[in-house]
């Protein structure tokens, strides 16, 4: 019973976690600075490295993208 509840918690978390991000997400894509540093500042320091971490790699793709379409 005690690991049946500590995978729950654990999907919960995650499941935290990801909504966080893509909370954050939105307000970037929106440009809504205000609402954006809300939701940083209610984060975790492990999900503000995270989300650092994935905004960098999805500014490095994103930049190949468009150099691949550039003539």
């Amino acid at each position: 019973m005690d690991q049946a509840l500590a995978d729950v918690l654990r999907a919960l978390a995650t499941a935290s976690r990801a909504l966080a991000f893509q909370n954050a997400m939105s307000m970037a894509c929106r440009g809504d600075r205000q609402r954006l540093a809300v939701c940083l500042e209610a984060m975790t320091p492990g999900q503000l490295v995270e989300v650092a971490a994935a905004a960098r790699l999805l500014s490095a793709a994103a930049d190949q993208a468009l150099a691949r379409r550039d003539p």
